[in-house]
C-alpha cells in the first residue's frame, strides 16, 4: 500500500518540476524579448521545430533554444533524446538554457550554454520507456483503482 505522505510527495515534486520547466520557459522568453528578438514557444510544435523549445528571430539572426529549470545550483535536468543528434552526440539547438532557481532569498540565474561548448564526451545516452497515451485512459486506468 502506498503512503499517503509518500504519495502527496511525489504529486508535490511532480508539481514542481512542472512548475519550475513553466517559469523557466517564461523567464528566458522575457530574457531574449528584452534583447529585441521575437520569440515563438515550439516547444509542442511537430516537424521542423523538433529538438528546440524556443525560437527567437532578430532580423536575419534565428536562435534556437533547449529551457531547463532547475533548484540545484549547477545541475542541468536531463534532456530529451529528441533534443540530441543521436550520432553526434550534439544539442539540435542552438543554445541550452538553464535557469537556476535559488531559494526565495536569491534571484533566478540564466545560463546560456552555445551547443559547441557542449563536448560530445560529456553527453552520456540514457535509455528509457514511457507508458503509451492509448494506455492511459480512464476506459483502461479505472479497473486498477483500490478503494480503500
Amino acid at each position: 500500500m502506498v503512503d499517503e505522505a509518500e504519495a502527496a510527495r511525489a504529486k508535490e515534486n511532480a508539481v514542481d518540476e512542472e512548475r519550475v520547466e513553466h517559469l523557466a520557459v517564461a523567464f528566458v522568453r522575457r530574457y531574449y524579448e528584452a534583447q529585441g528578438f521575437e520569440v515563438k514557444n515550439v516547444s509542442r510544435a511537430r516537424g521542423e521545430h523538433g529538438g528546440y523549445d524556443l525560437l527567437a528571430v532578430k532580423g536575419s539572426e534565428r536562435i534556437t533554444a533547449v529551457v531547463k529549470g532547475c533548484t540545484r545550483p549547477y545541475g542541468i535536468p536531463d534532456p530529451y533524446c529528441t533534443e540530441f543528434d543521436p550520432e553526434s552526440r550534439r544539442l539540435i539547438a542552438d543554445v541550452l538554457c538553464v535557469v537556476y532557481f535559488p531559494p526565495a532569498t536569491e534571484a533566478p540565474r540564466l545560463a546560456i550554454i552555445p551547443r559547441d561548448e557542449i563536448p560530445p564526451e560529456y553527453i552520456i545516452e540514457k535509455r528509457a520507456y514511457r507508458i503509451s497515451g492509448r494506455f492511459k485512459k480512464k476506459e483502461i486506468i479505472s479497473k486498477f483503482f483500490v478503494d480503500q
